[in-house]
């Protein structure tokens, strides 16, 4: 069988024995393989969803969501989808299996409990949910199937044995399974037989017409097969007695192919089913149905041959068609439509076929649509033209958006437009009704209408354009060119109209008016080209033509003045040229226009300066000179120079002028010449009064009369003369300047002559001046200092008063400048005074000798202040509050597992409810009342009451405890004396109760030590190579890394990972596959879905045809390219927040590193730093990556978990992270991904740097600033939280280790433990008369008082102040020696020490000595019990000042002869301590502050989890009130049947010799007992009241021995935990599981 993967042997070699039963196994594989893959598949037909391969699909089956999805698809009713726990499957993806699953699983049973299959195919629960027995629920899946077919509720499973492939592995894989089941395989060929004798009456009755019908059609005989297809025992519906003779052929064909098959697969040793030869009753049906489908679609061929509607309905309403939808009104429909699929069948096919049943149907539906959707469009139509006759815009509008009315687009925006034009087309229709069509036509030019006025509003000129040109407008005449101007033509109308809305004319109508001025606009052009050609030519008939054209658009174009237009507008054309530089330059429209208003000007001044003329004439012949005068000044007449005071001048002159032409002749000439500015002639007729530019025919100047030029000779000449007259008469002012100008320059003439002079006898004069002013000063020096002789004594009295008033106004406002600038001036003398202090701190810090005086000022740092005291005690409770808190949390998440586990159990062994209602009401109760107050032992007498041997008990552990903690050497060792498993617990509850779970530096520090201790221990004694760091589990590290991942270490993960993890996870579209084959059927969704249609690739393919695609190869490498940038992305996130990573943790590294290193010289670096990664990123980091959710990197809310795309991307990084850490490179199965190797070889060489960053790290005691004084100076006492039962079992493991943990006979440990004598019981602790050893409950009572917690307060039993004098402690002489030193200093000054030392004390000395011990005193006073100081240093504060001084002398030299100081310089030694307790104490300060921040976060955290913990609890509640109440039905029911018998019910009690126990397995042996005298042992298993409770008797020769308690949850427990032997009565060693299962048939009937 080349499917199974068994290799073929030639004919003639015969396979040996072994060989044969290999080959067996393996085909029995294979053939469960294939009943796997019918299941798979009629499941697939069934929930229309994609399973997983068969390989999967047991694993698949387990929470039951697929069964419960197939209870829900043939009973719904009982399987309603909102019962399917999780049918998302997405808590199972990412929690795994949980118990609640199994309720899916009981409501697959009640629904095949439901359809009536027989019981004996179900499987039990417990065979799906462990996995116990999974070929059962094939088989019974298979069964099911056969069962629903018969039905008629599902289709038929099909036989794929010999159809499908599988590989050599999934084979062998699959008989490694089979043999973990030990389980022989069902008979899935019987089902058939088994159903039939499961059967009830009518089922066999049926059974037997069905094998009766066989019979008939195996004979032949059509009478005998139709008589027994009658037998209504048969059930079969629809016969026809003409089609019996076609039944009888199918149905023997039928059988014949099916029996075919069966000889074909079935080996000939194995027993067959009847009906894998004969035809089921289902198969029997189904072939009468072809027959008369075939028949009905003859006859329906038939009808539409004949193209007969009646013929054709009547066809179509066959029961055999079941044609759906089917109305006789729509038979005209139908004929259609049919005759249409018909005629386009037979030519796709070429010949005439048919219709089938689907296309029938098909057909059918379309009809009915296109009939639908025409009434629709009627009706429709109709309310349209209702609307339009009522005359109201909105119904109208709403009318026409009806979908059924199949009209383009409408705009309610233009409800009006509508109405206003649908209007008048309704009632121009003959019939007064618009049709559909006509609407269509005019709706769509009216939408089109409204468009464009709604881009007028929008001014939006892109809709506008498009809008316009639209077909649907039906707009004419549009330019492309133009459209611009529409739009702004169209925006003015707009304008205009308002809010009302342009109708279709208007738009034209615009339109056209833009066209035709565009049209005047290019004929306007054209005619400006004619006049410049005309000009060119230089032809002013042809100028004056092209501006009289009305085309020209030019205005007052006056014929006359045609010479004149041709010339000016010549002379503007060649000045345009001239400016352009382009002879070609033609003039425009408004040049040609600014010509003939020029012309025009120049041509009505030329007139009125000719009539001007004439009048000057005539003025000058009547000989008024203010008549000549009035008209020489008008304007017109363009005189200059003309003055009023010179008219009879102007007179005289003109009229000599005219007197002499008239003498010459006059011609009488009518015509007068006159010139322009630019010289062009004027021509005026003086008669007429009309004047021209061109020249007359005939022309002659008029001989006596005055041109303007003569008469503007006349006037300048005449003005002339009279403006000289007024000139001198005006200047007489500046003659007589001219004058005095010329007497001034004389005189400056004769003084520069003087000035030479003297210049010339400069020295001369220089002397004489000098002579003469010496003199005079002289004279006035003696008068005056004869003066201040006579009065010397008011002089000095002057000058001190002087001297007094300018010192106090200078300090007056020096004073008032000081005043002025005060806040500045204390500003810089706080500068000053800070800098100072700053150099004097700096000094004592880096300093190696740092003087006196330094040390004296800041001694006081030392001293505890009222903040210290409130901080410390705010710190100490917080401490308390965090520790009682860790430890609530943990103890009710090892409450909430085990009652996870204990549901779980009562589940899958249906133990007893009452031991899980037990469980719950205590865990409620510890929810409820908080676990830490609970437990306060306070309330009671026992550990710490006030008697003597109490106190000295309570001490002594106080002491034992304080021992462990300050040396961690001891619980080092232990650790390795305990089994793993008990360590582990131990490490958990007592050792970090023990050090409060490093809640502050000391406690920190002590830890660590303990954790670096033990790790180098381990490695010491029990690693042999170094690879076993990696490969095995080291206790200390799975104990370290716990820790710092849950306690110190959480926020750090969560600062760390946390961003980089949420911006991963917000992508929610992100998924990155790598796997070829997932890639590859994405693909072909996605295509599928895109597309509409099945993809023609097949769907299961291997790997490396995948990767032959393009497009999986492209997806594959965008995967690859998104998942670098998020491994870089969490990769950054790592190496760049060193800083956060816990100090614990990295110190840890280092010290592995380094022990790695001592211990193993040959092994390399690289090898070391591989361990070192796999500690700090695999066991640390690389969970929280994959499961954030899971360690609280990222928050969550309730019943929110992470999506499997998005747990796949991380886990896929995290993939990455470990390969890059390990150096591991891809090959083998992930080829695919050898794309990554270059990207991890290089990543690898961050994390190696990475983790040189790790390892580099300052010692503990540098990091926590501790030294060997630490211990004996800190101000809170420490204190522990711990549970009498850890307290006990701490004592009893000393106990019983204490050889091996002190071999020393002197050893503090074994000292202690003697103190404590014997481990005391819980009675002794807790103390007497709390517990009655009479109660029946004691053994519960115990375990309560057992988990009580009890503070201690950790002492040292060893105090240094406490030596003697033969072996005196320095650490004592030390520390005191520091106070009275710093007493001293304070209160009395010196350079040196020695120099204080020496010095007399004075009484103001020893005053203010005293007055700060007494200050010191009140604050002991004030300071909490646990905080205060040693008494002997308290002692010490009651000396004197000089008594303080001898002891500091003597306690230096006790210090020197112990070697602590060295002279001479002791006390320079001395007060390097003191500076140095300085800065610590500053440090401290710091930290302390930093720590209440720290602690009230974590507070805060807590919190949060104890408030998620209480929602798991209520959760529970629910469960368990759910349990109890099916609990309660069943109690009742059980009570009304105990009523109906009339007898109470006795517990029975179960009896056995030990050699019967012996002989079924479950006792094995009974230690220094022969099995030859079993038979004399007897054991009675007799249950108690509480259920799951039972008292064993061991009985030996009638003689009652010994009696054991035996709980089944115990018993279950051990079962869980893979225990297979307990003992009992510490000799007889039973079987758990042949117990259990001897309990579970005896007692629970299972």
């Amino acid at each position: 069988m080349g499917e199974s993967g068994v290799q073929h042997r030639s004919g003639y070699e015969r396979l040996t024995a072994e060989e044969m039963d290999e080959q067996r196994i393996q085909n029995v594989a294979y053939q469960y393989l294939c009943r796997l893959e019918e299941a798979k598949r009629w499941m697939e037909a069934c929930l229309n969803e994609e399973l997983p391969a068969p390989t999967e699909l047991e694993e698949a089956l387990r929470n039951g969501v697929l069964l419960a999805k197939l209870g829900h698809c043939f009973a719904p009713d009982v399987v309603p989808l909102r019962k399917i726990y999780d049918i998302d499957q997405e808590r199972y993806k990412a929690v795994g299996l949980q118990f609640r699953h199994t309720d899916n699983i009981n409501h697959w049973r009640n629904a095949m409990v439901e359809i009536g299959l027989p019981s004996i195919f179900y499987p039990e629960t417990t065979d799906i949910y462990d996995k116990k027995n999974m070929p059962r629920t094939v088989y019974c899946i298979h069964a099911l199937s056969f069962y629903l077919f018969r039905l008629g509720l599902a289709p038929q499973i099909h036989d794929l044995c010999g159809k499908v492939k599988f590989t050599e592995e999934e084979i062998n894989n699959m008989k490694l399974e089979l043999d973990k089941y030990g389980i022989q395989m069902p008979a899935f060929s019987k089902i058939g037989g088994i159903l039939a004798n499961e059967l009830s009456v009518d089922e066999a009755a049926v059974h037997a017409a069905v094998i009766a019908i066989n019979e008939a059609v195996e004979r032949g005989c059509v009478e005998d097969t139709a008589q027994a297809l009658r037998n209504p025992n048969a059930m079969l519906s629809n016969l026809q007695e003409p089609l019996m003779a076609i039944y009888q052929e199918m149905l023997r064909q039928a059988r014949a192919h099916k029996a075919a098959q069966s000889s074909a697969k079935v080996n000939g040793s194995v027993e067959k089913d009847i009906y894998e030869e004969y035809l089921t009753q289902s198969e029997i049906q189904e072939n009468i149905t072809k027959v008369n489908v075939r028949a009905a679609v003859e006859r329906v061929d038939e009808a539409l041959e004949c193209g007969d509607p009646l013929a054709l309905i009547l066809g179509l309403q066959s029961p055999s068609l079941a044609l759906r939808g089917l109305l006789s009104d729509h038979a005209d429909w139908y004929l259609v439509q049919l005759a249409a699929d018909r005629e386009q069948k037979a030519l796709d096919l070429g010949c005439v076929d048919p219709l089938e049943r689907d296309e029938l149907q098909e057909g059918v539906s379309v009809a009915n649509e296109d009939a639908r959707r025409s009434q629709t469009l009627m009706q429709a139509v109709s309310k349209i033209n209702e609307a339009l006759r009522l005359g109201d815009a909105r119904q109208t509008v709403r009318a026409l958006m009806n979908p059924d009315a199949h009209l383009p687009d409408v705009y309610p925006f233009a409800a009006q437009l509508y109405q206003r034009e649908l209007a008048p087309l309704q009632q121009q229709c003959p019939q007064g009704e618009l049709q559909q069509e006509e609407l269509f036509v005019a709706v769509e030019m009216l939408s089109a209408v409204a468009l464009i006025n709604q881009a007028l509003e929008a001014k939006d000129v892109g809709a506008f354009c498009a809008t316009l040109v639209s077909p649907a407008a039906g707009l004419s005449d549009i330019d492309d060119s133009l459209m611009q101007r529409y739009f702004e033509e169209l925006c003015e109308l707009k304008k205009k109209a308002g809010r009302a809305l342009l109708t279709w004319n208007e738009l034209q109508s615009g339109l056209n008016s833009v066209n035709m001025a565009a049209q005047e606009e290019h004929d306007q052009i054209l005619t400006i080209g004619l006049i410049n050609q005309a000009l060119c030519r230089n032809d002013p008939q042809k100028t004056l033509s092209a501006l009289l054209l009305p085309s020209s658009g030019l205005k007052d174009i006056l014929p006359q003045n045609g010479k004149r237009y041709h010339d000016v507008l010549t002379c503007i054309k060649k000045h345009k040229a001239e400016l352009s530089q382009d002879p070609t330059a033609e003039l425009w429209l408004a040049d040609i226009q600014e010509g003939v208003r020029l012309a025009n000007q120049d041509t009505q001044r030329a007139l009125k300066m000719s009539l001007g003329l004439a009048a000057v004439n005539q003025a000058v012949k009547e000989g008024k000179p203010s008549q000549t005068l009035r008209v020489l000044s008008l304007p017109e007449v363009a005189l200059r120079s003309v003055v009023a005071e010179c008219a009879e001048g102007y007179q005289t002159e003109l009229a000599s002028l005219l007197r002499a032409k008239a003498l010459e002749g006059d011609n009488r000439s009518p015509w007068l010449r006159t010139r322009t500015q630019d010289g062009s002639s004027y021509y005026f007729h003086l008669q007429k009064l009309e004047g021209f530019w061109e020249r007359p025919q005939g022309f002659v100047q008029n001989s006596i009369f005055l041109s303007h030029e003569e008469i503007q000779s006349v006037c300048s000449s005449v003005t002339l003369a009279h403006s000289r007259e007024v000139q001198w008469q005006a200047s007489e002012l500046l003659v007589l300047q001219l004058q005095a100008r010329a007497r001034g320059f004389l005189l400056r003439q004769k003084f520069a002559e003087r000035l030479r002079f003297l210049n010339t006898q400069l020295p001369a004069i220089i002397t004489i001046q000098s002579h003469w002013r010496r003199y005079l000063q002289q004279r006035a020096y003696r008068e005056r200092l004869q003066y201040l002789y006579q009065n010397w004594k008011a002089v000095v009295k002057i000058q001190a008063t002087v001297k007094m008033w300018l010192a106090r106004r200078k300090y007056k406002a020096r004073q008032h400048y000081f005043r002025r600038h005060v806040g500045a001036i204390i500003r810089i003398q706080a500068f000053f005074r800070a800098n100072k202090a700053r150099e004097e701190y700096n000094m004592l810090v880096h300093s190696s000798t740092p003087p006196l005086s330094v040390v004296r000022k800041f001694a006081h740092l030392l001293e505890l202040g009222d903040n210290d005291i409130r901080q410390e005690g705010e710190l100490l409770r917080l401490r308390e509050e965090v520790v009682r808190n860790i430890r609530s949390n943990r103890q009710l998440e090892a409450d909430l597992d085990l009652m996870d586990l204990k549901i779980g159990l009562l589940v899958r062994n249906r133990v007893t409810l009452q031991e899980v209602v037990s469980h719950h009401k205590k865990l409620t109760k510890k929810n409820k009342e908080e676990l830490s107050d609970m437990m306060a032992l306070e309330k009671h007498k026992g550990l710490k009451s006030l008697s003597k041997d109490k106190r000295e008990k309570l001490e002594a552990y106080q002491h034992l405890f304080y021992l462990l903690q300050i040396q961690p050497s001891y619980l080092a060792q232990l650790i390795f004396l305990m089994p793993q498993n008990k360590s582990t617990s131990f490490m958990e509850t007592v050792i970090f109760t023990l050090f409060n779970y490093g809640s502050d530096c000391r406690e920190a520090y002590l830890l660590l030590q303990l954790f670096t201790a033990a790790l180098r221990h381990e490695i010491k004694l029990k690693v042999d190579q170094p690879q076993e760091v990696v490969t095995g589990n080291p206790t200390v590290i799975k104990m370290l890394v716990s820790f710092y991942r849950h306690a110190r270490g959480q926020n750090a993960l969560r600062d760390i990972l946390g961003p980089a993890v949420r911006e991963v996870l917000q992508d929610r579209t992100l998924s990155i596959r790598t796997d070829p084959v997932d890639i590859y059927k994405s693909w072909i969704n996605q295509t599928e879905s895109q597309t509409g249609h099945k993809s023609s690739l097949p769907y299961e393919v291997s790997a490396e045809q995948a990767l032959s695609h393009p497009e999986v190869q492209q997806r594959l490498n965008i995967a690859i390219t998104n998942l670098k940038s998020l491994t870089d992305r969490v990769l950054n996130a790592i190496t760049s927040n060193i800083h956060k990573l816990p100090y614990g943790l990295r110190y840890t590294a280092k010290v592995l590193r380094d022990a790695l290193q001592e211990k193993f010289h040959q092994a390399s670096e690289d090898e070391m730093y591989k361990i070192v990664g796999n500690l700090v990123y695999y066991r640390y980091m690389n969970p929280a990556v994959v499961a954030p959710d899971g360690f609280d990197v990222v928050e969550f809310g309730v019943g929110s978990t992470l999506l499997p795309d998005q747990r796949r991307t991380l886990g896929s990084v995290a993939r990455i992270l470990q390969h890059s850490a390990a150096h591991k490179h891809f090959h083998g199965d992930s080829a695919h991904l050898r794309a990554l190797n270059d990207y991890i070889t290089h990543t690898h060489t961050k994390f190696r740097k990475f983790l040189h960053a790790v390892c580099d790290v300052s010692e503990p005691e540098e990091r926590f600033n501790i030294d060997e004084y630490s211990e004996m100076v800190i101000l809170n006492k420490p204190v522990i939280y711990i549970s009498i039962g850890e307290l006990i079992n701490t004592h009893k493991l000393l106990l019983e280790h204490q050889d091996a943990l002190c071999p020393q006979q002197n050893d503090p440990l074994l000292l202690l433990l003697r103190d404590l004598g014997k481990v005391p019981s819980v009675q002794a602790l807790v103390g007497e008369g709390v517990i009655n050893s009479a109660d029946p409950n004691l053994e519960q009572t115990l375990a309560h008082y057992n988990k009580m917690e009890v503070s201690l307060t950790l002492t040292s039993k060893f105090d240094i102040f406490k030596s003697s004098d033969d072996k005196p402690d320095a650490r004592g002489i030390l520390l005191s020696t520091k106070q009275l030193i710093i007493d001293v200093i304070r209160a009395q000054p010196g350079d040196t020490l020695s120099e204080v030392l020496r010095s007399s004390v004075s009484q103001d000395q020893e005053v203010q000595h005293g007055w700060m011990m007494h200050r010191r005193a009140q604050r002991d006073a004030r300071t909490p019990e646990k905080m205060k100081r040693n008494q002997s240093l308290i002692a010490d504060s009651n000396l004197t000042l000089e008594e303080k001084k001898r002891k500091i002398q003597r306690s230096l030299r006790r210090l020197e002869a112990l070697g602590v100081l060295t002279p001479p310089d002791s006390e320079t030694q001395i007060l390097q301590l003191i500076a140095k307790d300085i800065r610590h104490q500053r440090l401290y300060r710091q930290r302390r502050q930093a720590e209440l921040v720290k602690l009230k976060q974590t507070l805060h955290s807590l919190h949060c989890k104890s408030s998620f913990h209480s929602e798991q609890v209520d959760y529970y509640s629910q469960y368990i009130s759910t349990c109890l109440r099916n609990l309660t039905a069943s109690q009742v029911n059980g009570k009304k049947a105990a009523d109906s018998k009339g007898k109470k019910s006795k517990r029975p009690t179960l009896t056995y010799t030990a050699a019967r126990l012996h002989e079924k397995g479950v006792l094995l042996e009974i230690e220094d007992l022969p099995i030859t005298q079993f038979k004399n042992v007897i054991f009675d298993i007799i249950p108690s009241e509480e259920g799951g409770t039972f008292l064993v008797k061991a009985r030996f020769l009638g003689v009652d021995m010994e009696r054991f308690p035996l709980k089944y949850q115990d018993l279950l427990q051990l079962q869980y935990e893979g225990v297979a032997v307990m003992k009992m009565f510490d000799k007889a060693k039973v079987n758990v599981n042949l117990l259990i299962f001897l309990l579970n048939k005896k007692f629970f009937k299972k």
